[in-house]
């Protein structure tokens, strides 16, 4: 298997647990708000996954797609330096929370 697809697949189980992660958040703290759902947008080196509650867009966090660190948003359109975790680590989802990628 070459590495696009470990990645897609690596990428597919990160969004599916932080999925998980923000559904139960939302129904255990904000039963009454609309369902947020998580999103990819693909660059050329970053992936920008997308939180979409309806109303608005926020960039929940990055992956560098050449090795699958999870990196926190600095803006919309570019992520901060350090990595909070990595897609490939058997918690993928360490170094995130129901908001987005974690504090150093």
């Amino acid at each position: 298997m070459d590495f696009n697809t470990t990645l897609n697949i690596a990428l597919d189980n990160f969004v599916q647990l932080a999925q998980a992660l923000i559904d139960a958040h939302m129904t255990r703290c904000f039963p009454n708000l609309p369902r947020e759902v998580l999103s990819l947008d693909r660059g050329r080196r970053y992936v920008r996954v997308v939180r979409d509650n309806g109303v608005q867009r926020f960039a929940f966090c990055f992956v560098d797609a050449t090795n699958g660190d999870v990196l926190k948003s600095a803006s919309w359109k570019a992520p901060a330096k350090h990595a909070r975790g990595n897609i490939f680590d058997p918690n993928p989802v360490a170094g995130v929370g129901p908001y987005g990628a974690k504090y150093l």
